[in-house]
């Protein structure tokens, strides 16, 4: 059975699963790929990194010892070791825990009044924007995995996921919407009850 560690660990095996990567490398891809539904920091990502290493799970590549001592942590590169494997297998056998949201904007909408209708509106135009940003990454992203769907064992895999991510979007865009005009109406009764 899977240690109990940070999902952070888990995220790290699973993306070695795949190729060698660099600390600077993971937080890219994690920041890209998976952002939709995932986030992680340089902060966990290092620690977590020494913590695999130390445990046997993943090992620096190339010879460690030969490493110019002042290159950067961003240089060196991590592989997933044949125990590191193994438990990223056991992990993706255990159920999955509770998942919990968080969303700032809808917290602050919730809290939010008539008087609040014109920042609440700016937040929403700048939610949508960036999720519409993220839309054409993803859809570029999804593009070139279509090509490339025999490279990697879990390519159609992560197509599933972009799928998940896309169908998101579109409710987001589609609530966005709605919520932008009742707030613009808002706005406009505001105006209209001052003017009387």
């Amino acid at each position: 059975m899977a240690a109990k560690r940070s999902k952070t660990g888990y995220v790290i095996l699973g993306l070695l699963s795949e190729e060698n990567l660099s600390g600077y490398e993971i937080k890219k891809i994690v920041d890209t790929r998976l952002s939709f539904f995932w986030s992680e920091s340089f902060g966990q990502i290092y620690p977590e990194l020494k913590r695999l290493a130390a445990e046997g799970l993943i090992a620096v590549c190339g010879d460690p010892v030969s490493m110019d001592s002042k290159s950067s942590t961003q240089s060196i590169k991590y592989r997933i070791t044949g125990p590191g494997r193994l438990e990223l297998a056991e992990w993706l056998k255990t159920p999955v825990e509770k998942e919990s949201i968080r969303y700032e904007l809808l917290l602050k909408l919730y809290f939010s009044n008539t008087d609040s209708s014109a920042t609440m509106l700016q937040h929403i135009r700048e939610f949508e924007i960036n999720h519409r940003r993220q839309q054409l990454l993803f859809g570029k992203f999804e593009d070139q995995l279509k090509q490339n769907l025999d490279v990697h064992s879990n390519h159609s895999r992560i197509l599933m996921v972009l799928s998940f991510g896309q169908k998101l979007w579109e409710s987001y865009a589609e609530w966005c919407g709605e919520t932008i005009a009742l707030l613009e109406q808002d706005i406009a009764e505001q105006g209209t009850s001052s003017d009387e």
